[in-house]
């Protein structure tokens, strides 16, 4: 194991009907008025906002409101919140809703008392970064981990880019999770969270780091955990035992602990090649990973066959003699295995069947390629990003 530094100071209240307790948490750090940020009308029908603004009432606390952060949220909703709360200042943020809202609050908090624009946080600045509003969440959908950690992803439309920050000072405060608000999710939202929660793991597991067998194994078992629940919660999305260990693998999966002694976070190719396709075509961020991790898998499992045959040992039983026993052999069985498990959950595994066109590959090869190279196991120029979107067609 490499040397490490692991802080997480979120505290997760999590259970059945812990909304209210949003109230408390502001109360007892003496908040009288905070920004609340949300999406759009999932909130209302669940019961969530009622839940949330009637606590808060009870409190005395003011409640601001700015609704309507987009699936991919757009720094334009971010520029609007700092807006806000520079023209009247509030005590805290507080999102409600997944991880879209958690992260345009995140970004607003940190813009609260920064000079500049909150975009020069996504281009390098977030150093400059010295304090932020605190940040007290309500989580209703689980995928992303934002509600765990100190990550922030944003697109800029302007400038074609999606890309992400991070900083110490964006860590919630404290997150509320009750998984049971998510029973009301449309299963699309349910599949591609789970295989967003699936990649964060993975993304770890094939960062080709040594000497991290625990880390690794918990990231083995979090995906065997999601290979069961993603279709339980097809067939039965009100079963809760299942939607609470969703909801808790999504963040474990991205709270920082399984990049513990890595030397690095992990191997995050699969999510920059994800967010071209996210930016330019709205595919939602779960589809674009069940295309792009299998396709970057493939072109690199025959240089670097160790994480991804471990893995198809570890999660498919692949090997033990006989057929797939070689390494490179074990690799492959475990991508294909895991390309055959989206499918079998409805999600796509090719760019045409993300209505993306052959001939589009060239614009989303220079669009990614604005960040090359990138990645852990292999650092990835333009021409290998070209030839895993020609994989991925």
């Amino acid at each position: 194991m490499k040397n490490f530094t692991w802080w997480n100071p979120t505290i997760v209240i999590f259970g059945k009907d812990t909304i209210p307790q949003i109230a408390d948490q502001l109360a007892a750090v003496k908040a009288k008025s905070v920004l609340l940020v949300y999406g759009g009308k999932a909130i209302f029908k669940n019961g969530v906002y009622t839940q949330v603004t009637e606590a808060l009432t009870k409190r005395n606390i003011a409640f601001p409101e700015l609704g309507g952060v987009k699936s991919n949220p757009t720094i334009d909703k971010v520029r609007e919140g700092v807006a806000r709360v520079k023209a009247s200042p509030v005590d805290a943020v507080v999102p409600v809703g997944g991880g879209s809202v958690f992260d345009t609050a995140k970004t607003i908090a940190a813009g609260a008392f920064y000079k500049g624009d909150p975009w020069d946080f996504f281009e390098g600045k977030a150093s400059e970064l010295q304090r932020a509003l605190p940040i007290f969440g309500v989580l209703t959908a689980s995928a992303t981990a934002s509600e765990v950690n100190n990550i922030a992803v944003v697109s800029n439309p302007e400038r074609e880019a999606k890309t992400s920050f991070n900083s110490p000072f964006i860590f919630p405060r404290v997150s509320i999770i009750d998984p049971w608000v998510q029973t009301s999710l449309p299963e699309e939202q349910t599949v591609n969270g789970g295989i967003d929660i699936m990649t964060h793991a993975m993304e770890r597991l094939f960062d080709g780091a040594e000497g991290v067998g625990l880390m690794d194994a918990q990231g083995y078992a979090i995906v065997k955990s999601m290979i069961e629940l993603i279709p339980e919660l097809r067939m039965n999305p009100e079963n809760y035992e299942a939607r609470a260990q969703y909801a808790w693998a999504a963040s474990l999966a991205h709270n920082g602990s399984l990049s513990c002694g890595r030397g690095g976070r992990g191997d995050f190719s699969s999510h920059k090649l994800g967010h071209s396709l996210s930016l330019l075509f709205g595919v939602p961020h779960g589809a674009s990973l069940s295309v792009m991790m299998p396709a970057w898998a493939r072109y690199l499992h025959k240089e670097n066959p160790t994480p991804f045959a471990r893995f198809a040992e570890a999660v498919f039983g692949a090997g033990g003699g006989g057929q797939g026993s070689d390494e490179e052999e074990r690799a492959l069985e475990g991508i294909e295995r895991l390309e055959s498990f989206y499918r079998s959950v409805g999600a796509p595994t090719t760019l045409r069947e993300l209505k993306i066109g052959e001939a589009d590959i060239e614009r989303v090869t220079q669009n990614a390629a604005a960040f090359a190279p990138f990645g852990a196991l292999k650092p990835l120029t333009s021409d290998d990003i070209l030839e895993i979107y020609k994989l991925a067609y």
